[in-house]
């Protein structure tokens, strides 16, 4: 998985929207091929149409992050020095691991070695509109 800076800031991004994701990419038309590689990395595809049409396939943009998990604890104790016994219940919240992002696939149409357009497809293609 990419762990790049442009990434983690459309993902991490506190009023991440479709339309913020929207306006960053296409903060990417018009630009070099190689500098949209650099960018945001390797792309998944690339695809040429018999007509002559190019296009380079994004697949995961996001990253993934921490998402609690409730959870429910019972402690027994035992028995103390002196006879006692102790016992509990607990609720909390856990951190099982880093859960995938929600799907984001990016494809860009590359005319003359330039990112021409971009669509999108999926409910993870979000991010806070650019400063």
């Amino acid at each position: 998985m990419r762990a790049l800076p442009l990434l983690a800031a459309l993902s991490l991004a506190a009023c991440a929207t479709q339309a913020g994701f929207d306006a960053r990419m296409q903060g990417l038309v018009g630009m070099a091929e190689g500098d949209v590689v650099q960018s945001i990395g390797v792309p998944d595809g690339d695809f040429t149409t018999p007509d002559g049409r190019r296009f380079l396939q994004y697949e995961r943009l996001g990253v993934s992050t921490p998402t609690p998990a409730p959870v429910m604890g019972l402690g027994i104790g035992g028995f103390g020095w002196r006879g006692g016994f102790g016992s509990g219940v607990g609720f909390g919240a856990a951190y099982p691991g880093y859960l995938p992002p929600p799907p984001c696939s990016v494809t860009f149409e590359i005319r003359a070695a330039r990112v021409a357009s971009f669509t999108r497809r999926g409910s993870g293609c979000v991010a806070a509109p650019p400063e």
